[in-house]
């Protein structure tokens, strides 16, 4: 796939995942990593050239808990319109941490913002970005990089899902309040 490498500042969540292949229906680790616009997998973790999906947040319609659907345990779903994908975590917490901060990106996505807002909203980017920035710089000169599924979530990403435009009900689903784009 020829896509543009992940800008590792504008990285949200990032950690290891089975995910389900599109036409064999095999389930393969890959490193998820989310950004504010995008969802990618990768086959190498922290290696952001080449994903081998791309997943476009304001194509997102739902994400929610899949264990019903896939018979696997701590599984979960994104849903777009030309595909359904599937992902199962360690546990019920990973699962819940990707289903919500995937659920806030694919919100905050597609919002319109007023131009204070917008305003706030980039410095508040730029000041994520130049805190990440300092993160990584510690993390190089530090003993060795960390596994990413322990990584804490950014400020931004600590909002209360219940503030956003979509639910997350009691099964851990959650629900976009507009259409597909």
């Amino acid at each position: 796939m020829n896509h543009a490498a992940v800008d590792v500042t504008e990285i949200r969540k990032e950690g290891y995942v089975l995910k389900e292949s599109a036409i064999i229906r095999q389930y393969r680790k890959r490193w998820l990593v989310l950004t504010r616009t995008h969802l990618y997998t990768f086959k190498k973790d922290r290696s952001y050239a080449d994903p081998t999906e791309v997943v476009d947040l304001k194509a997102c319609g739902t994400v929610k808990s899949a264990d019903d659907i896939t018979n696997k345990p701590y599984s979960f779903t994104v849903q777009v319109p030309d595909r359904n994908f599937y992902f199962t975590c360690v546990n019920d917490k990973e699962r819940n941490e990707w289903v919500a901060a995937i659920g806030r990106a694919t919100t905050e996505s597609r919002r319109v913002r007023s131009y204070s807002e917008e305003i706030e909203y980039q410095e508040q980017q730029r000041r994520e970005q130049e805190e990440r920035r300092k993160m990584l710089a510690m993390g190089a000169a530090a003993t060795g990089p960390a596994t990413g599924a322990g990584m804490a979530s950014p400020p931004s990403a600590q909002a209360d899902v219940q503030s956003m435009n979509g639910h997350v009900n009691g099964n851990g689903e959650h629900r976009i309040s507009s259409t597909y784009s």
